[in-house]
């Protein structure tokens, strides 16, 4: 391959060239807590996932042609030996179990603005680093009947997005990386202004079909949330994210129902 010269890459052809395809993403890691500045972190789940996604170009009034993105995302939370999916969790003996409120954000979608990037030569990619500060009012801070759910009354954390950016042709590449620093989970139920934080680690590769995401996770669409194989070419539905989806449930949820909720269409 010769990359004796510059080479720019512009971030829409990848839309262009994957428009209206059904793409898959496997993606897995760990999940680690430290319940008080005290305590040491420890890890506490592995997570697998998945993204079913969409992709199209679209024509944009500002910039001519955009990106736009549907997807389906699934994570499950599970035992960090067995890597067995668990429903319920228990923070310590005090406490009772609490049902398990997986990722399940049936709907996650939003434009890309054009981009391009350029490859210097002598390299046959470039890594990108993108770190997002997370700081708003907490969703359930208003409400006195979450209050033993919500860490406060505002939401602090960090996303950290790894990815690379090749030349064409270029194999091997490392695989992208997302982590999160948050406050511990809703569904965790620690009590208000509780101190324990989290921080996921996890490594995200496309992989070619359904078929080669992890096999538990197939197994749990396939008989749970068959909606999550595939991805609609539109919606008109807003975004779903961990918060709302554990508002949505919260009845299913104090009734220690299993998650995710069957969803069928």
């Amino acid at each position: 391959m010769n990359n004796s010269e510059d080479y720019t890459v512009n971030n829409l052809d990848f839309y262009r060239n994957n428009h209206g395809q059904q793409l898959y993403y496997r993606w897995e890691g760990e999940v680690f807590w430290q319940e008080t500045s005290k305590h040491q972190r420890e890890k506490l789940f592995s997570i697998i996932g998945m993204n079913a996604t969409k992709v199209f170009i679209r024509p944009d009034p500002e910039f001519g042609q955009v990106g736009y993105r549907i997807n389906r995302e699934l994570g499950l939370f599970c035992d960090p030996h067995t890597q067995e999916i668990l429903h319920t969790w228990q923070p310590d003996s005090t406490r009772p179990a609490v049902a398990i409120v997986h990722i399940a954000n049936r709907i996650v979608q939003g434009a890309v603005r054009p981009k391009t990037t350029v490859i210097p030569q002598g390299q046959d990619y470039v890594t990108s680093v993108v770190e997002i500060p997370l700081t708003y009012p907490h969703p359930l801070a208003a409400d006195p009947q979450y209050r033993d759910y919500c860490p406060g009354e505002t939401f602090n954390g960090t996303e950290y997005f790894t990815s690379h950016i090749a030349r064409p042709g270029v194999k091997n590449l490392p695989p992208a990386t997302w982590a999160r620093d948050c406050p511990w989970l809703p569904w965790m139920k620690l009590g208000y202004a509780h101190p324990a934080r989290l921080r996921f680690e996890t490594t995200t590769t496309r992989v070619e079909s359904f078929e080669q995401l992890h096999p538990n996770l197939i197994k749990l669409i396939r008989a749970q949330v068959p909606i999550y194989e595939f991805t609609p070419d539109q919606s008109n539905e807003a975004n779903m994210t961990s918060t709302l989806y554990f508002k949505q449930h919260f009845d299913a949820y104090l009734k220690g129902e299993r998650f995710p909720i069957p969803e069928w269409v």
